[in-house]
């Protein structure tokens, strides 16, 4: 979109300096010398129709913009909540111990629309919260399920020791999340199969 401003910002001014009469410039001769009689330059229609043209261009290269960064954003927080589940994942296959003790596995719990919980549980059967995951303002889970069933909040994702397959409260096949951008009503998919797979899209 910038290139398309600054080429039509160019093609004006060139065509502007092609103008009838723009380099019209006439001589007089006075004592033997050349004096400049008159030269001709911008009328103000065609400075205020540069200036339209710049204004629009500027508007709606804005709007592209902020466009844009709504679209990274959103493109963000879905690989954010990706990047939380295979933490989680990987955990479980690197075999990280929970609070000094074997573990008996990483869990991510889909605490509310905008919050997710990593947690771990040990050999002794102690759960452990150790981190949790905050979604961006305007951005929120619109829902949770297995492509059959909705789950509802509070959900659990657990990642097998060694593994990597998953395990969820909602049931034992796949879990879609969707992720909703209220400022544009688009939505982004992040989904845990149960074999270990986990991706956006």
């Amino acid at each position: 979109m910038v290139l398309i401003a600054v080429a039509l910002f160019l093609l004006i001014i060139s065509s502007l300096l092609h103008h009838k009469g723009m380099y019209n410039v006439e001589f007089t001769m006075y004592n033997g010398n050349k004096m400049l009689k008159s030269a001709h330059g911008f009328t103000l229609v065609e400075l205020l129709v540069v200036m339209a043209v710049m204004a629009i261009v500027g508007v709606f290269t804005l709007a592209n913009y902020k466009s844009f960064g709504e679209d990274q954003n959103f493109k963000n927080a879905a690989l954010d909540v990706q990047s939380f589940l295979r933490l989680a994942q990987s955990n479980s296959t690197s075999g990280l111990k929970c609070q000094s003790q074997d573990t008996l596995g990483w869990i991510v719990v889909f605490t509310n629309a905008t919050e997710l919980d990593l947690e771990c549980q040990n050999s002794s059967g102690i759960t452990s919260s150790l981190k949790k995951l905050s979604l961006p303002a305007d951005i929120s889970i619109s829902g949770i399920t297995t492509g059959i069933s909705n789950c509802p909040f509070g959900t659990t994702v657990t990642f097998a020791p060694l593994y990597g397959t998953m395990v969820s409260s909602c049931g034992s096949s796949s879990i879609i999340i969707t992720l909703l951008n209220s400022k544009t009503s688009n939505t982004k998919q992040v989904i845990v199969e149960q074999g270990g797979r986990i991706y956006a899209q």
